[in-house]
């Protein structure tokens, strides 16, 4: 029998094996994959590692195990990457700025790929949300959820699913900063200045300027980091 770590080893590699089997046969949620008996072959290993490879990948998302059947590939969500990038925020020490940080630049390039590709119909739907969000400025809650709702179809019109995973996975952290921006804002007398950031990032997105919606963006992203900065470290 092989050392523990040779095993772990070569069951790793299997599951990388399994991973790049998935993208070359271009398998789609719900599409089974080979028998373990074929992967086996085909890996020349072991049943036994191919199901444990098999076992670590449903554990992850990737595939889903039933009882008779060949693995399928299931369908993916974000709740690992929220997981992950929720510990890795709080082990920074000051989790917004860390969280605005990784998420600005991504916000930024999403404001700019949605000018370039949104189709006209969408572009006149993201300045309907916005003149929407208008009538819940004084609403704490629903102004916050709105404005997650925003960004999210901002990365949607940005036609890129990565930055849409990243939006979804970082939604609930990013409603507890929006919550406390506000709060901030409501404090300070600065309620409104974040509707006028949005109005003049979908404008521009309406408009298909590319430049523009990408500098509207990142005023509004430093405009908010300035806050988060406010807000985890008043004293400097």
């Amino acid at each position: 029998m092989p050392p523990a770590s040779a095993s772990s080893t070569l069951t790793a590699q299997v599951q990388r094996s399994i991973l790049d089997l998935i993208e070359a046969d271009g398998l789609e949620p719900g599409q089974s994959l080979p028998s373990t008996a074929a992967m086996s072959e085909r890996f020349e290993v072991s049943r036994p590692v191919v199901r444990e490879a098999l076992s670590a990948l449903h554990a992850t998302g990737v595939v889903e195990l039933m009882n008779g059947r060949n693995a399928i590939v299931r369908q993916l969500d974000d709740h690992l990457i929220s997981l992950f990038l929720t510990r890795a925020l709080q082990a920074t020490g000051e989790p917004l700025a860390a969280l605005m940080e990784v998420r600005a630049p991504l916000e930024i390039q999403a404001a700019r790929l949605a000018a370039e590709r949104a189709t006209p119909d969408a572009r006149a739907e993201l300045v309907d949300e916005v003149h929407r969000m208008a009538a819940l400025a004084d609403d704490r809650d629903a102004y916050a959820l709105a404005d997650l709702d925003l960004h999210r179809s901002i990365a949607d019109l940005a036609g890129n699913p990565a930055l849409l995973w990243f939006t979804g996975a970082v939604r609930h952290r990013v409603y507890e900063a929006i919550v406390q921006v506000r709060q901030h804002r409501a404090e300070h007398g600065l309620l409104g200045i974040e509707h006028e950031q949005h109005e003049a990032i979908a404008t521009a997105i309406a408009a298909g300027d590319a430049p523009a919606a990408e500098a509207a963006m990142r005023e509004h992203m430093a405009s908010v980091a300035g806050i988060v900065a406010a807000i985890e470290s008043p004293g400097r």
